[in-house]
C-alpha cells in the first residue's frame, strides 16, 4: 500500500459526510474533477474502491466504511504532529461529539472545565442533532461519537453502551398544590395538561398503561422538541412535565420549578453512548467521555431529589 496523502484523505472525508463528490468540492473551494482525481488517487492507492457513484450520488463501500474511522485518526495525528513540530500548523486534533441537549444543560460547564485541563489543544465540535441521523455521521465519520438521553437504539454497525441512567422528575408550576409532595404518580396528572420531550416519549406505552390503572386521562399531551420549551410551558401554568431530573434541575437552579420524584420505578432515561463498532476511542475522546462520567456522577451526588 502507498503512503495515504493527507489532501486525499480530507476529500474523502467531506464526501463521505456530503454524499456528493459535487457538494464535497463546494466545501473544499476546489473543482469537480479535482476532488474526483484525489478521490481515485486515494483508491488506487488503498488497492480497492471506495465509493459507489450513482448520478450525483456517491456512497460509500464496505471497504469506504471502514477507512473512515481510520482517515479521522490519520489526520489528527498528521495535525498534532504538526502542532508539536512547529507550535503551529493550519489546524490542531479534532473531535466532534453528538451530544444531547437536555444533558448538556446539566454538566457541560463541569464537562468542558475537566476536558481543557486535559486536552488545551483539542478542537471540540459539539453539535446537537443531524437530519441524517447520528447513526449516518457515525459511519460516515462526521462526527466521532454520539451521548443521548434516551431510550437506546439498535442502529447496523454501531455500538451503544449505557453510561448512566437518570431517573425522571415531574415538573409543576411555581405554587402549584402538587409542589411539597415526595412524589407524584400518574393519577396526579388526571385532567392536566401533560408536557413530555422525546426522552419521555419513548415511555408512551408504559405511561398510558399506567394513567389507564389510576384512571386517570390527561387533558392532553404535548411533546416539546426541546427541554427549555417544556419548562417554559410549564413556568405559565400550562400543565405539568415530566423529564429526566438532572436536565430538569439545570432549567430550574433557583427553584423557579417545582420538581417531584415519580412514583412508578423504572422511569429511566439512559445516557447512552453511541459509536463505530469496533473503532476504539482515541485519547481525546475517551478523556472528553470520561469527564462526562465523573460530572453525572456529582452532579447526581448533589441533587437535592436523589433519593
Amino acid at each position: 500500500m502507498h503512503m495515504l496523502d493527507p489532501w486525499q484523505l480530507k476529500a474523502f472525508l467531506t464526501a463521505a459526510s456530503a454524499g456528493s463528490l459535487r457538494r464535497a468540492a463546494e466545501e473544499l473551494s476546489l473543482s469537480p474533477s479535482a476532488v474526483t482525481a484525489r478521490i481515485k488517487a486515494l483508491e488506487e492507492a488503498v488497492g480497492v474502491p471506495l465509493f459507489s457513484r450513482t448520478g450525483n450520488r456517491a456512497t460509500l463501500t464496505e471497504h469506504g466504511r471502514r477507512l473512515v474511522g481510520y482517515a479521522r485518526r490519520l489526520l489528527d495525528l498528521e495535525a498534532e504532529a504538526r502542532q508539536r513540530l512547529t507550535g503551529g500548523g493550519e489546524d490542531g486534533p479534532q473531535l466532534t461529539v453528538r451530544l444531547s441537549e437536555s444533558l448538556g444543560l446539566a454538566v457541560l460547564p463541569a464537562v468542558l472545565a475537566a476536558f481543557r485541563a486535559r486536552h488545551p489543544g483539542v478542537r471540540l465540535i459539539l453539535a446537537q442533532r443531524s437530519a441524517a441521523g447520528l447513526a449516518r455521521d457515525l459511519r460516515h465519520g462526521v462526527v466521532d461519537c454520539g451521548v443521548i438521553l434516551g431510550q437506546p437504539y439498535a442502529a447496523e454497525g454501531i455500538a451503544a453502551t449505557v453510561i448512566h441512567r437518570e431517573p425522571l422528575v415531574a415538573i409543576a408550576p411555581p405554587g402549584d398544590a402538587l409542589a411539597g409532595r415526595n412524589a407524584v404518580g400518574p393519577a396526579d396528572l388526571y385532567g392536566r395538561e401533560l408536557f413530555v420531550t422525546p426522552q419521555v416519549w419513548g415511555f408512551r406505552e408504559r405511561l398510558e398503561q399506567g394513567l389507564d390503572r389510576a384512571g386517570a386521562v390527561p387533558a392532553s399531551v404535548t411533546e416539546c422538541g426541546s427541554l427549555a420549551l417544556l419548562a417554559r410551558c410549564v413556568a405559565a401554568g400550562l400543565g405539568m412535565g415530566l423529564a429526566p431530573r438532572l436536565a430538569a434541575a439545570a432549567l430550574s437552579p433557583g427553584g423557579e420549578l417545582a420538581l417531584i420524584p415519580w412514583a412508578e420505578p423504572g422511569f429511566t432515561a439512559a445516557v447512552t453512548v453511541m459509536r463505530l463498532a469496533g473503532r476504539a476511542p482515541g485519547p481525546a475522546e475517551a478523556a472528553f467521555l470520561n469527564c462526562l462520567g465523573e460530572a453525572i456522577a456529582t452532579a447526581s451526588q448533589k441533587d437535592p431529589l436523589r433519593p
